[in-house]
């Protein structure tokens, strides 16, 4: 009779965390079970665990770890309290991670159009009105560099806060670690920014900082060690969202010419045993190559892939300079991850890996293996926002490949070809026509955190960006953002990040996050 009674509450349960469609799979399976016999059909009972709604992977029985990206304006617009309350709430929020530098431009505030309006505050435009920098900074922390954050206007509104002091007890309170937030940017806030700026194949100064430049590694050095002995954080992540200059030709963001070439770089080149001429002659032969393709210039007769190829055979510099770029970046990681770890070791530090990288960019990850990159990094964040990747994948892979290296594919073979190569379902995912009016799938997010989880290998936790009401996305749907969630654990990711940017998200898609959280946490403790 106990065996009775135990089996019918774990069937209840089993039922309430599941949706309707999942539940008549399981009485289903129940069902069989029954006219079986439980206790004779060891097999038949193993399947009421494997079917694919119930996910029973080995993972701790702990909170899973669920951060989100925040704008310090709007936790202290809507009230630190408040913002706290709302999110662990609706989310199940208990990782804070807010930005305590806005180099990034798209961080600084949003239009009226593009805030949520349903936070319990009205929207409000805080472009221009709000500091760039939310932390106090020390100057002797940058002696090793000539580079120093510019000081924010007293006007502008709360550059007299100091969050990140100010949201340590309330957060405390609710159980949330606080985290600090960097995407680098421009140059708008550190002075002799121009001291450090990237050197392309003409000679002529770039608009983003030379990652091997010792005066950039020492300032972010400095900035690190500076915010960890003045802040009780919890966790930090950077990220640096821009290509390196063999896709920024073929895949091209802007009309730049290749970088870098500065004085450290020829250095490095030589040093890895790179000839830094025959590689700036490659680049700026290839360059120009993609220049002409873009033009009304009649293409080559042998066929465009084919003369790309032949810069590539010709000049194998071109990729052991790109390989130099990228490992150049992870020097820059490491060297932050080292300088907190001896501040404090409890830290969580970890990478941001932008929607490039994460879903298209295959020499980003023909580079290096993200178990390779676990030595210094406790966790790798990945965007993986479903919804806006179909129109970006319209708009920044399909339509710019077209105009260079891919031009003698069509927009349906390209994209076919893009679905094999990264393993994507095509049945499930947009054609080329409904790429600008349907999102990806939620099995997008599934089979991406899986890979990711695989080239991980166990070394470092894979952290997956669940992103919604992005500008430019087709319309949200919390039950996909529901089943996105969903996804991510049961690929293997170690946690999940809401994102885009708070401000922009509406409640209902934060409850949908919510809901799928704690449906996956009753599922582990079964």
């Amino acid at each position: 009779m106990l065996i009775l009674i135990l089996f019918a509450a774990f069937i209840r349960v089993t039922l309430v965390i599941m949706n309707e469609t999942n539940r008549r799979a399981f009485l289903g399976n129940l069902a069989t079970l029954v006219a079986g016999g439980l206790m004779n059909q060891p097999t038949l009972a193993q399947s009421l665990f494997t079917s694919p709604a119930v996910n029973f992977s080995d993972v701790a029985d702990t909170d899973p770890y669920v951060a989100i990206q925040m704008s310090p304006h709007s936790m202290l617009y809507e009230g630190i309290g408040a913002c706290l309350d709302l999110i662990q709430k609706t989310a199940a929020v208990n990782y804070v991670y807010t930005y305590s530098h806005a180099f990034h431009a798209n961080t600084l505030g949003k239009p009226l159009n593009q805030m949520a309006p349903d936070h319990g505050k009205p929207a409000r435009d805080f472009r221009n009105k709000v500091p760039m920098v939310w932390v106090k900074h020390h100057d002797e922390y940058f002696k090793q560099t000539k580079l120093r954050i510019k000081s924010a206007s007293p006007l502008l509104e709360y550059a007299d806060r100091d969050l990140f002091k100010e949201m340590v007890k309330p957060a405390r309170e609710r159980n949330m670690k606080v985290c600090a937030r960097i995407l680098e940017g421009s140059g708008l806030a550190i002075e002799n920014f121009d001291l450090v700026r990237t050197v392309d194949v003409y000679g002529k100064r770039g608009s983003k900082a030379c990652w091997t430049h010792p005066d950039y590694r020492h300032f972010w050095n400095g900035l690190v060690a500076d915010m960890f002995n003045h802040y009780e954080l919890d966790g930090f992540q950077w990220g640096a969202e821009r290509m390196g200059p063999l896709m920024n030709i073929i895949l091209p963001w802007n009309d730049d010419a290749p970088t870098c070439f500065c004085e450290h770089c020829v250095q490095r080149g030589r040093a890895a045993g790179i000839d830094p001429e025959r590689a700036k002659e490659g680049y700026r032969k290839l360059y120009e190559y993609v220049r002409q393709l873009k033009s009304a210039a009649p293409k080559p007769a042998e066929g465009v892939y084919t003369v790309y190829l032949r810069y590539l055979i010709r000049y194998p510099e071109i990729l052991s300079w790109q390989y130099q770029y990228r490992t150049s970046r992870e020097e820059v990681h490491k060297g932050m991850y080292d300088t907190i770890k001896k501040i404090k070791p409890s830290a969580e530090v970890g990478w941001h890996v932008d929607q490039q990288p994460a879903s298209w960019d295959v020499v980003y990850r023909a580079e290096m293996s993200y178990e390779e990159m676990a030595p210094y990094s406790d966790f790798i964040k990945l965007i993986l926002y479903h919804e806006v990747l179909a129109p970006r994948i319209k708009s920044w892979y399909l339509d710019r490949f077209k105009s260079t290296i891919l031009s003698e594919l069509t927009l349906e073979e390209s994209l076919n070809i893009y679905y094999d190569i990264f393993g994507y379902d095509k049945t499930k995912e947009p054609t080329v026509d409904e790429l600008t009016k349907k999102g990806f799938s939620p099995d997008f997010v599934f089979r991406e955190t899986k890979r990711s989880v695989a080239s991980a290998n166990g070394k470092t936790k894979i952290i997956a960006g669940i992103g919604f009401d992005v500008p430019g996305s087709p319309k949200d749907d919390p039950e996909r953002i529901y089943q996105a969630t969903l996804k991510a654990f049961e690929g293997g990711a170690s946690g999940i990040m809401v994102s885009r940017e708070y401000e922009e998200m509406r409640v209902p898609n934060l409850e949908a996050v919510g809901r799928a959280v704690r449906e996956w946490k009753a599922r582990k403790k079964m």
